[in-house]
């Protein structure tokens, strides 16, 4: 009878911890990760869009341009593939405190744009999730360069009309 008591007490805290591992990894996924569309006015003149999608550890966006009356446009896409870095990041200095107060996820990659009539570049970047007073705000940083925020739809970007900021 022990052995069924103890297989018993086995196989509940066995399935209690599988819960709670579910339950942390589920809530962790969920929320540290900048998947889906994100939206940026480029200083009223272009509709940027990004659209992420996570494959843990890893973070994979497209750029492109859309098309909006009033706006310009032009065929200059990107990739972006970069790792999640969180726990070893460090928040640069020069950076506004409500970037740094406010970091929900850190992905470091490159990204390779092509089209607009340029030349192929790729750039270091890290896409910093941000969550501010409830509202998801993704800073997409060219390292030593600038940083510049996008939001969930582009109304919103409208709306905030985000500028980016520099490095001194």
């Amino acid at each position: 009878m022990s052995l069924t008591v103890g297989s018993g007490r086995r196989a509940a805290i066995a399935c209690l911890l599988g819960l709670f591992l579910v339950s942390t990894l589920g809530a962790a996924s969920a929320t540290a990760a900048p998947a889906g569309s994100w939206h940026r006015n480029n200083y009223g003149v272009e509709h940027e869009r990004l659209t992420c999608r996570e494959a843990i550890p890893s973070l994979s966006c497209s750029y492109d341009k859309v098309p909006e009356a009033g706006f310009s446009w032009d065929d200059r896409t990107a990739h972006f593939t970069g790792r999640n870095i969180t726990g070893s990041w460090s928040c640069p200095t020069w950076f506004d405190s409500t970037v740094c107060d406010n970091v929900v996820a850190v992905y470091r990659g490159k990204s390779t744009f092509t089209g607009g009539g340029q030349h192929p570049i790729t750039a270091t970047q890290e896409y910093i999730l941000t969550e501010v007073d409830g509202q998801e705000i993704l800073q997409v940083y060219w390292v030593d360069s600038f940083y510049c925020p996008w939001c969930r739809t582009f109304d919103e970007a409208l709306a905030a009309d985000y500028a980016c900021t520099f490095a001194p």
